[in-house]
C-alpha cells in the first residue's frame, strides 16, 4: 500500500476470515487501514448479499456517511451448527461495503477510530 504525501495512518488491522464447513481451518490474513484521507482494505467483502470475494479497495473518508457493526447467524449448508457472524458496514455514496470481522469488539474499535479521525478533520 502507498501512502500519500501528507496522509497519516492511525488504524491498521489485521482481520481474519474463517472458512466455512470442510475447511481445514486455516484463516486467511486480511487487513483494514484508517488513514486521515481513506479506509484502504484488503478482505473478502459481501457480494449480491450472499457471496464473499477477496478484494482491495479503497474509500474517501469524505464519501464515507457511516459505519455500523451487524452481528448474525450463519451455516454453509454442509451439517454445520449455525455460529455467530460479524460484518463491518461502511456506507459511502458508491454504496455499502460489507467485510467479516472476527469479533464486534473489533468492529466497534474500528468504528470508534473513524469517529475520532471525522471528528478531528471535522475541526
Amino acid at each position: 500500500m502507498q501512502i500519500m504525501p501528507n496522509e497519516v495512518v492511525y488504524y491498521f488491522s489485521y482481520i481474519a476470515f474463517k472458512g466455512g464447513c470442510g475447511n481445514s481451518g486455516s484463516r486467511e490474513n486480511y487487513w483494514i487501514a484508517l488513514t486521515n484521507k481513506r479506509v484502504v482494505y484488503k478482505t473478502k467483502v459481501m457480494e449480491d448479499n450472499k457471496n464473499f470475494v477477496e478484494k482491495d479497495g479503497i474509500l474517501p473518508l469524505e464519501k464515507i456517511s457511516f459505519i455500523e457493526v451487524t452481528e448474525g447467524q450463519s451455516s454453509e449448508g454442509c451439517g454445520c451448527s449455525t455460529t455467530k457472524v460479524f460484518q463491518l458496514r461502511i456506507s459511502s455514496s458508491g454504496g455499502t461495503v460489507v467485510i467479516p470481522i472476527p469479533t464486534k469488539e473489533k468492529g466497534y474499535e474500528i468504528r470508534k477510530v473513524y469517529s475520532q479521525i471525522a471528528e478531528m478533520i471535522a475541526q
